[in-house]
């Protein structure tokens, strides 16, 4: 009898102590939305970061030679194509405090026209072991950012650290456009036709 009541008593306290663990891992593993998802507070600072950045990125996927490939017309239809973003949003695929695997960074981008693209793979982890990730919305009119919003985590450290996450916004959204629209940007793919003539013409 004592050793029945000694066995319902641990297993009782191992229950205890998986569930208390559990409760306190799952609230940074399963996080519901928190107020560090919503890009709500502004930072006019950040307006010409990203217009650096929307620069660099024009000259580094048109005429950088670490970039070789683009045809001529890529620089313009980069410069018309930004112009047509009303605004890009990042965000975390299960949220800003959230510690899961894959919690990768995400992109929202909403066009002049209305049309929105949404869950756009940026490859760049958020992992919040460390703290909230940064999430940010900027606002463009004619190819330029005119307005920044943040969720407030930039001000956690330097303004240089946020630079790679302002150049992950602007460089995955001109590949959400280079993989749609790949000629404007790329000599055409080749066809089978063309490998067939290839090897025709092989001596």
């Amino acid at each position: 009898m004592k050793k029945s009541a000694v066995s319902i008593l641990t297993v009782l306290i191992i229950l205890s102590i998986t569930g208390a663990i559990f409760y306190m891992v799952s609230g940074n593993y399963f996080p519901l939305n928190s107020e560090l998802d919503n890009s709500d507070k502004q930072n006019d600072k950040m307006i010409s970061m990203f217009n650096t950045e929307i620069d660099k990125e024009i000259q580094d996927h048109t005429q950088s030679t670490m970039h070789p490939g683009y045809i001529p017309e890529a620089r313009q239809h980069t410069i018309d194509y930004l112009k047509t973003i009303r605004s890009i949003e990042s965000y975390a695929r299960y949220g800003a405090k959230s510690t899961q695997p894959r919690n990768y960074i995400e992109l929202k981008i909403t066009f002049a026209d209305g049309t929105v693209a949404e869950d756009i793979y940026t490859g760049h982890p958020c992992n919040a072991y460390m703290g909230p990730c940064l999430v940010m919305k900027v606002e463009m009119q004619d190819g330029k950012a005119v307005k920044v919003f943040t969720n407030g985590q930039e001000k956690k450290g330097s303004p240089d650290w946020v630079k790679p996450d302002i150049n992950i916004m602007i460089d995955k959204a001109i590949s959400y456009d280079i993989d749609r629209n790949h000629d404007h940007y790329f000599e055409p793919q080749k066809t089978q036709q063309d490998f067939d003539k290839e090897w025709e013409n092989q001596k």
